[in-house]
């Protein structure tokens, strides 16, 4: 966010050089003064997002972690990904992720039909595994826990997309198998 600083006055002295013909270089004082100034302020980060730490691990009496995907762009895919995949304690935010649900062409293909049309998760709560190897990548696997003809879900590592929850940087796929291993979590709510 890019914001004015209130009530900013600087003063800075400038030395000019001045050259008329026929005459040496002489320097000609000049006052000016700067109004306001605007910055950038570097984002928030969230306070989980490099992974678990001791002091994020302890929790209060009725609070949980949990984890939700949502879409960002109900219209769909973007280059950076439509998804979002945020883990909570309670209700503080304390990780979010990039994630890609769905090719770009399906994102209005119906949700609950399988085999392989490339829609998006459909909205429900999925019985979460445990970080496994697949093959060069990591999987954890998705179970849904209601009526569907899909199956074979799963959140892994992707490059654009697919029917799976996708993360597409490898790290952050990494720190949330960190957070599972660590808490225990064993849902994740598609929210849209």
């Amino acid at each position: 966010m890019i914001r004015p600083l209130q009530a900013l006055a600087i003063t800075v002295p400038l030395l000019m050089l001045s050259c008329e013909a026929g005459q040496s270089a002489k320097q000609i004082p000049v006052v000016e003064t700067i109004e306001s100034v605007a910055f950038q302020t570097p984002p928030t980060q969230a306070p989980g997002q490099q992974g678990p730490s001791p002091a994020l691990l302890q929790v209060k009496q009725g609070e949980s972690f949990s984890l939700k995907a949502r879409r960002i762009d109900p219209k769909g895919f973007t280059p950076s990904g439509s998804w979002t995949l945020e883990l909570f304690k309670g209700e503080q935010l304390l990780a979010e992720w990039p994630a890609v649900s769905g090719y770009n062409s399906k994102q209005s293909a119906d949700r609950l039909w399988s085999p392989g049309n490339g829609a998006p998760l459909p909205i429900g709560t999925y019985a979460l595994g445990q970080p496994e190897p697949w093959g060069t990548d990591l999987w954890l696997n998705l179970e849904p826990q209601f009526e569907t003809d899909r199956s074979g879900l799963g959140i892994h590592n992707c490059n654009p997309g697919s029917g799976c929850l996708c993360l597409p940087n490898r790290k952050d796929l990494e720190t949330l198998a960190d957070w599972v291993q660590a808490t225990g979590i064993r849902k994740l709510t598609i929210i849209d």
